[in-house]
């Protein structure tokens, strides 16, 4: 004898309308909080990635400030100190085309696009400085181009991927921050 499950009731347009993504956190509709002590507080703690403040004092950097050879967390939490209020200020001022206010889900996408953006350009800015530089410490045009070649190899085929891990996983750190702290939900009926 074959069983037959009961009929499922119809679906609501409210629960056909939502998707899986829906359901995830963060949905909820947010603005930027007003205070200083929000923001201030949102900047120090995405430049604060745990992977830098653990490992700063197990190794402590050799160089703080030596021009090429700064120890290259040092310069991570320089470009996140820099990066962050920026972003905020950007993200702040743009408003989504119905007027409707951010997710706290959309925060966090926009700083890992833009954080991952913002890596691969300064890993290329940074490959090109030091193929420059080594291009002209060659004693000899065949030596300057060798050099050339070797700083592009490392700095720029095995390093935007490796920057771009580093990068983004900062970036989703500091959109998370930056999401919770620096925003605060909002009435969505008075958009």
């Amino acid at each position: 004898m074959i069983e037959h499950a009961a009929p499922t009731p119809p679906r609501t347009d409210r629960e056909s309308a939502t998707s899986i993504i829906d359901r995830f956190p963060g949905g909820e509709r947010v603005a930027p909080r007003n205070s200083p002590q929000s923001k201030i507080l949102a900047v120090l703690l995405a430049a604060a990635w745990p992977p830098l403040l653990v490992t700063l004092p197990i190794w402590p950097p050799h160089h703080y400030w030596a021009g090429l050879d700064t120890d290259w967390r040092l310069v991570l939490l320089a470009v996140g100190l820099i990066a962050t209020p920026i972003f905020m200020a950007r993200l702040a001022k743009a408003k989504r085309p119905n007027n409707a206010p951010w997710t706290r889900r959309a925060v966090v996408a926009r700083y890992v696009i833009y954080g991952g953006l913002l890596t691969a350009v300064l890993q290329i800015l940074m490959t090109l400085v030091l193929a420059i530089v080594a291009g002209f410490s060659g004693e000899s045009f065949v030596q300057a181009l060798g050099a050339i070649e070797t700083v592009v190899l490392v700095f720029g085929v095995l390093g935007v991927p490796l920057a771009l891990m580093v990068g983004v996983s900062y970036a989703l750190w500091g959109g998370l921050c930056v999401a919770y702290i620096g925003y605060k939900k909002v009435n969505v009926s008075r958009f």
